[in-house]
């Protein structure tokens, strides 16, 4: 029997995939190539758990390297996308080399991807790599002049294949399409009724600072800084260790109802088990609870608890099952009850009174004839069966459901996404305290768009040539806000519908709720982009965007049309598709 556990274990280990490095940024170029090559080659060559992002730089080398020493021909895009993935990805290349003919001054851009690097003179001991930040563009909509600015340094290094580290430091500033400044300025939807009165965000970013500007005349520009960074460590070649600062993205479609890079940088631990077809992650993350934007104090703390397992049933179908947990104690403290990576969270949450938001899920992607993906995601958080299958809208029947597909080479180089995404009222909401919600500083955790909405998303990204792309993006939402019902002193009371996600789900009414109620509202988003890639990861652009929302409720409504040009350097392109 020995023999036999030590042999099984021994072909595990042989199976193992050696997770190494920092982790590819999320946003970039990267993700759109991994999932063409996984739709197409996912059957043949050993590809990485696509649900789990950010994706490792190894990861990405070691399958970018294998299909490069295929006998698998290209054209020139995807030779062009291929040689992008082993360049971004160099020091963890094995047999490529990736050198740049003529480098600059013969000490900056050694390699394409590098602006400068060192490394030992034995390959695998130390290496660093260091480029510059820089993201510009201007424009105007309406009346406005809008502009989007952040300057920056980042470096990434490893320390023997085993020890590896990232940082990265911008200065930022913007001047927003109206309905982004809306969010930090004049926010409806963060109300009276809600967890405070000043709950106001910029889309993605932690502490920010209004300003003024006196040249161009405006009031509501926004500035911060932002700084990611973190260490990783790979142990026993199946266990890689993550801690610091940064954004993750559980899921393979445009939107996530795990967990998306929706909200603000956060503090993390991470741990990622990968064997065989399985990988299993677990994260403790530090979050900050709703807050009323203000002077300057130390912001009330609440904590995540996630695991994920992903399960390769075959090569072309993945599924796996997803648990979350948002908990908060007096005085800022993490309930040690949640730091065992292998338990099933809701049971702890039971143990311990049922005092914190837990979530739990399921999803699954499917490949089809090397140009098909299908892809779903389903969440609960609180339902009654008798209420179900009664189907009379009890308040407490939460939950959300995501359907998407993605359809590569419609035309040489021609991809589509389509997804739909829906969540009942209240599914994101706390029940024992409004700071207990799935938010991260004053931003959702999930869909940003929170409860209460149906979603239709489509993407189309077109690359002609190897340096240009073309990206066109369409969202068509319902949503449903809550409305004033009376005044309390002379500050308006508001109804609670579901749509808030900043509220606690003390609900206005018990039974009848349906997706969409309050005031309807139709959003439409529409953004058209053409780049073109003037060097590694160096970007010119040309993008125009038009949004509109039309509620029933006076107020609500607002259209944006915006037309905007700029540059960017190791920077990925900012989204507002909400």
């Amino acid at each position: 029997m020995k023999r036999v556990l030590l042999l099984s274990f021994s072909f595990l280990m042989s199976l193992a995939v050696f997770a190494q490095g920092t982790y590819v940024p999320l946003g970039g170029d990267t993700y759109d190539y991994i999932d063409r090559i996984d739709i197409k080659y996912g059957r043949i060559l050993p590809m990485i758990h696509t649900s789990t992002k950010p994706y490792l730089r190894g990861e990405v080398a070691q399958m970018a390297e294998a299909l490069h020493f295929s006998n698998l021909k290209q054209n020139k895009v995807n030779a062009f996308q291929l040689q992008y993935l082993m360049d971004d990805n160099a020091e963890w290349l094995d047999s490529v080399i990736s050198r740049t003919p003529r480098p600059l001054f013969k000490k900056l851009y050694r390699e394409p991807a590098s602006f400068a690097h060192v490394e030992s003179k034995k390959k695998g001991l130390f290496d660093l790599r260091v480029n510059p930040i820089i993201d510009v563009h201007i424009g105007g909509e309406t009346g406005r002049f809008i502009f989007d600015r952040s300057v920056g340094v980042e470096f990434r290094g490893n320390i023997k294949k085993v020890l590896s580290f990232y940082s990265a430091t911008t200065g930022d500033a913007i001047r927003p399409l109206q309905y982004i400044a809306n969010l930090y300025t004049n926010n409806p939807n963060h109300d009276a009724g809600a967890y405070g009165t000043n709950l106001n965000y910029v889309s993605g970013v932690a502490y920010f600072k209004q300003y003024p500007s006196s040249i161009f005349k405006f009031q509501d520009g926004a500035n911060w800084f932002n700084a990611v960074g973190y260490v990783n460590v790979n142990i026993l070649d199946y266990l890689n260790i993550s801690f610091g600062r940064d954004k993750n993205f559980w899921g393979d479609g445009m939107r996530s109802l795990f967990l998306s890079d929706n909200s603000a940088p956060y503090l993390f631990l991470k741990e990622k088990v990968t064997f065989w077809r399985i990988e299993y992650t677990s994260m403790i993350t530090q979050l900050t609870s709703d807050y009323n934007v203000g002077g300057d104090t130390l912001l009330t703390k609440k904590y995540g608890s996630f695991q994920k397992l992903d399960i390769k049933i075959t090569h072309w179908l993945n599924m796996g099952l997803f648990e979350g947990n948002i908990s908060r104690r007096s005085g800022n403290n993490f309930d040690v009850s949640y730091l065992n990576p292998v338990i099933f969270y809701r049971a702890v949450d039971h143990a311990l009174g049922n005092p914190d938001k837990e979530t739990i899920g399921a999803y699954f992607k499917a490949n089809a004839i090397n140009h098909l993906s299908f892809y779903g995601q389903f969440i609960l958080t609180e339902f009654k069966v008798h209420d179900v299958l009664a189907r009379d809208g009890w308040w407490g029947n939460k939950y959300a459901l995501q359907l998407g597909a993605k359809y590569i080479d419609i035309a040489p180089g021609l991809d589509a996404q389509v997804e739909f995404n829906v969540a009942r009222p209240f599914t994101y909401s706390s029940t024992t305290f409004a700071g207990d919600n799935y938010t991260n500083y004053n931003q959702a955790l999930a869909d940003p768009l929170g409860n209460n909405f149906y979603e239709f998303l489509l993407k189309v990204r077109y690359q002609p040539k190897p340096k240009w792309t073309i990206n066109l993006k369409l969202m068509i939402a319902r949503v449903g806000d809550d409305t004033i019902v009376g005044y309390n002193s002379g500050v308006p009371v508001y109804s609670n519908l579901g749509g808030n996600i900043f509220r606690s789900d003390l609900y206005t009414n018990e039974y009848g709720n349906k997706i969409g109620q309050g005031a309807a509202a139709i959003i439409t988003y529409f953004d058209f982009r053409a780049s073109y890639q003037a060097w590694h990861n160096i970007y010119i652009d040309g993008e125009l965007i038009y949004r509109n929302k039309s509620s029933t409720y006076r107020g609500y409504s607002l259209s944006d049309f915006y037309f905007g040009i700029g540059a960017r350097m190791n920077f990925a392109m900012k989204s507002y598709m909400f």
